[in-house]
């Protein structure tokens, strides 16, 4: 068999090395650009996030408020962009931070507040008068209590003889309890009263279903009063009354804010709740509101009565509750505020009431009152305690309460992500 001979068969050889060679040099420069973008990509993502953190510290600090929120806030240090959202979401303070560069765009929301006491059981204004006790006491924390001291008293069958056993967490009281931030006060009377045009968006009806991110704007249903029964609400939802919000125990209601002049729960509700009210919060028997929920009740309005009436908080029997509890007066109010509860009471969390506290069953925190009143089948007592059990030590490590003190510094503590 004779060979035939390709004429030019070198330069065929040639071209054909120099095409392979021309792929494989393409795949690595081709490769080299992808890992150069990705590189620069992970770097401006990783660059975004700082610029989050940025917005988050932006809204924790003293100089932001309510009124400058809503607008895209360029970073001097970088092309990236921040727009902050903070406002009160009950006792607690929602933050959420939007921020954006050219080829990303990111977003966090979290619910903040500050981190538990952990030494301060108790603490009401001395008034130059003994506080008295009766049935199981039990203090595994500081009490702030009047100089006058405390005497056993004889309530409802029962006394306490066993002094002794809480002088050691007793220490002298000051003459008021601890100021409220005015600014936080104004906050919570500013979404009483206004919506936020840049935030909330109006809806007619109240659906029976609805999980709204809170990545998008906030649901509001607005109406004079309002039944809530048989309803799945949960998260960036907003409820509010002109008069009153009544509230079955066949709702499932997480992380939703309430607003009204006066809310009630009724029996045996359970859920995870944010409430505001200018008047009264009324929960029935054996209600149970999880971590973290919050009551307010706040209003600056003056009442001009000859006999105004005790407005508050109302727990009933066998309630539970875990998160914060405000009632506050503003300095103008001629009535008076109470946090009342029960003998089978159980709190998870802080307790502030600028008039009157009723002080009984475990409590897992610290209660900020003026003054201690008691009620009871048998009459009503001043500075006196019944059958409670205050240990702010057994939670606190991992607990955030809302931060409701004026100081120089606020801590920022986040209670939740979502």
């Amino acid at each position: 068999m004779i060979a035939v001979k390709l004429k030019g068969g070198a330069l065929y050889v040639s071209i054909i090395i120099s095409i392979l060679v021309s792929i494989i040099l393409s795949l690595f420069i081709l490769i080299a650009y992808f890992n150069l973008k990705s590189v620069q990509s992970q770097a401006s993502l990783s660059q975004l996030q700082l610029s989050l953190e940025s917005g988050f510290e932006i809204a924790k600090s003293e100089y932001f408020s309510l009124l400058n929120e809503g607008s895209w806030q360029k970073m001097s240090y970088n092309n990236d962009s921040v727009i902050v959202r903070k406002t009160p979401w009950g006792c607690f303070t929602l933050i959420d931070v939007k921020a954006k560069n050219t080829h990303f765009k990111i977003q966090q929301t979290g619910l903040f507040g500050c981190n538990a006491f952990r030494d301060t059981a108790l603490m009401i204004a001395d008034q130059n008068r003994p506080v008295s006790l009766a049935g199981k006491i039990k203090f595994n924390g500081y009490c702030y209590l009047p100089q006058a001291g405390v005497q056993s008293a004889y309530i409802e069958g029962t006394t306490f003889s066993d002094l002794n056993s809480v002088r050691e967490y007793i220490k002298p009281s000051p003459s008021y309890i601890p100021s409220l931030d005015p600014t936080y006060l104004k906050d919570i009377e500013f979404i009483q009263n206004q919506l936020n045009t840049y935030s909330d968006s109006l809806l007619s009806f109240i659906p029976d279903n609805l999980n709204q991110s809170f990545k998008h704007k906030t649901t509001v249903i607005q109406q004079g009063s309002i039944l809530l029964s048989n309803v799945k609400l949960s998260n960036n939802i907003k409820l509010i009354a002109a008069n009153s919000i009544t509230v079955e125990n066949n709702c499932e209601l997480n992380n939703v804010l309430l607003i009204a002049r006066k809310i009630i729960f009724k029996t045996k509700f359970k859920g995870n709740v944010h409430v505001i009210a200018k008047d009264s919060i009324i929960t029935e028997d054996n209600c149970e509101f999880n971590y973290p929920s919050s009551f307010c009740v706040y209003s600056n309005a003056a009442i001009k009565t000859e006999n105004p009436n005790i407005r508050g908080i109302f727990f009933g029997k066998e309630c539970k509750f875990k998160g914060g509890l405000l009632a506050a007066n503003d300095k103008l109010e001629l009535s008076k505020m109470m946090i009342k509860v029960n003998s089978k009471f159980e709190l998870i969390g802080n307790l502030y009431s600028s008039n009157y506290a009723e002080v009984q069953g475990n409590l897992y925190g610290s209660i900020f009152c003026q003054t201690l009143l008691l009620q009871t089948p048998s009459g009503i007592y001043e500075n006196h305690l019944l059958n409670c059990n205050i240990n702010p030590k057994k939670y606190n490590t991992h607990l955030v309460v809302p931060d409701w003190f004026l100081q120089k510094e606020k801590k920022y503590v986040c209670a939740q992500w979502f």
